[in-house]
């Protein structure tokens, strides 16, 4: 049994299009140089397993010019290779990290849902474990598989694939987080398929169609811009840079809201496919269904199912909101032959209170928060004092209640986990939020976890440990 060292969010790729300004490449060249010193530092601290939890791959920015007819799993393919020939560095240090008996977990985030192809999957093997094979030692890659998310089963030397959660008895469920964020997810997340395709999100369209092609944007503003973020953005850079803008958004307007008509939406073998999937899973975990069904409730509905959420993304009910009750009301004064500045004046007081009342009603997009206040109730249904997670790109470690949610925050800027087993018991009794910075990892905080609450039944639960600051000596 081996400490979990979870890190997530590397988007992996996010530099490889022809629309790209020195910023991304310069990020490209210094993961190429930190993740290897940063595995280095933890092999020498003994035998772990490494989970990368989610957005290893950034396959919605990379773009491959003349390859983009390919079937959608063949370019997924395409895509990886490019991604790990353009880091080979960060491929050797894996390949390393497994080199020493250490298991590797991929679990599914919304950039890299490829890796629910079979060819991914099958191609990131014969890189990664594939580097290892010799004629004298050759090593059976079929040992590798999908589904398996008993944490406390796996291995070492392996790589795993999972398409949801890993968990482990009373220790920790883990999973990427992105299904609790409404335009990043998908229906029927086991199998989000509609043919050969994988099902689209809005914020992928929107990265797509909008990010892509704006290498002034960062590169994680989809994430965390608002409506009104991107029209101050906009402004600041002159009017034929919104008039640009502009002509790209209601682009992406449109191929957004064409996600309702069907394009966002599982078909019938997709979800069949899924209800399989997630019954094998819950006999692979030892949940029973109505545990994971309760926790796809929790999960508020994909923003491309209902048109009320593809509006309100796409900030589309604002617009017919100002621009319909003027409209209108010019059109029936002069129809009953009022005044029509009558008309437009009760038009445009329509306006005001609509839009007043729209955004009384509408909730900042808060990422974070949102997954912060499901992670008690995960904890809960799911039996674990631990749940961790990644997504939001906000390192963050709380206590909430009987529950220790910790997020991995994104290792772009260092940010990761390290939780710790008892030697003794191999229960897990303790998780530290660390940033890699300068060739050594700072701790930013550490609690243990409340083991004796679940114990007891939750009758006992311990105080809240203390954050710690502490900084380790660099290696």
């Amino acid at each position: 049994m081996h400490d979990l060292l979870l890190i997530s969010d590397l988007h992996l790729g996010s530099h490889l299009k022809p629309r790209m300004r020195g910023e991304f490449v310069h990020l490209a060249s210094k993961i190429e140089d930190s993740f290897p010193r940063f595995i280095d530092h933890y092999l020498q601290q003994g035998r772990l397993q490494l989970i990368i939890n989610g957005d290893f791959i950034d396959f919605w920015n990379v773009e491959l010019p003349g390859q983009e007819d390919l079937p959608p799993e063949a370019l997924a393919v395409a895509r990886l290779h490019a991604v790990m020939d353009a880091h080979p560095q960060v491929e050797d240090a894996l390949v390393r990290f497994l080199g020493q008996r250490g298991s590797i977990v991929f679990v599914t985030g919304n950039h890299d849902a490829e890796l629910l192809y079979a060819d991914v999957r099958a191609a990131i093997i014969e890189r990664l474990e594939g580097a290892l094979c010799s004629d004298e030692d050759a090593w059976d890659a079929s040992i590798t598989r999908t589904g398996h998310v008993r944490l406390d089963e796996l291995p070492g030397g392996r790589i795993r694939f999972v398409r949801w959660f890993l968990r482990e008895e009373g220790g920790a469920w883990i999973e990427h987080g992105h299904t609790f964020d409404p335009t990043c997810a998908t229906p029927a997340r086991m199998a989000p398929t509609r043919g050969d395709h994988l099902v689209q999100t809005v914020a992928e369209v929107a990265t797509r169609n909008l990010s892509n092609w704006m290498p002034e944007i960062d590169y994680d503003a989809p994430d965390k811009f608002s409506g009104m973020d991107y029209v101050r953005w906009a402004l600041a850079r002159g009017w034929r840079f919104v008039l640009r803008v502009m002509l790209l958004y209601m682009r992406t307007a449109g191929r957004i809201l064409a996600l309702w008509a069907g394009s966002g939406r599982v078909d019938k073998k997709g979800r069949a496919e899924h209800d399989t999937l997630l019954a094998r899973v819950a006999t692979n975990a030892g949940l029973q269904m109505s545990t994971l069904t309760a926790l796809e409730a929790m999960a508020p509905p994909p923003s491309a199912t209902r048109m009320s959420g593809l509006l309100s993304v796409t900030a589309v009910d604002y617009m017919l909101s100002v621009l319909l009750p003027p409209v209108i009301g010019w059109w029936v004064a002069g129809w009953f032959s009022l005044p029509r500045t009558l008309g437009l004046a009760v038009g445009v007081a329509v306006t005001v209170g609509v839009v007043f009342r729209l955004r009384r009603g509408r909730k900042r997009r808060d990422v974070a928060g949102d997954m912060l206040e499901v992670a008690a109730g995960v904890g809960e249904v799911t039996g674990v004092p631990l749940v961790l997670m990644g997504h939001s790109h906000h390192g963050e470690l709380r206590r909430l209640g009987n529950v220790v949610y910790a997020n991995s925050g994104s290792w772009l800027d260092g940010s990761h986990l390290l939780v710790r087993r008892d030697r003794a018991s191999g229960r897990l009794v303790s998780v530290e939020l660390r940033q890699w910075r300068n060739g050594g990892t700072t701790r930013l905080s550490s609690m243990d976890v409340p083991w004796q609450a679940w114990s007891a039944g939750g009758a006992n639960a311990d105080a809240d440990s203390a954050p710690t600051q502490a900084a380790d000596a660099a290696q």
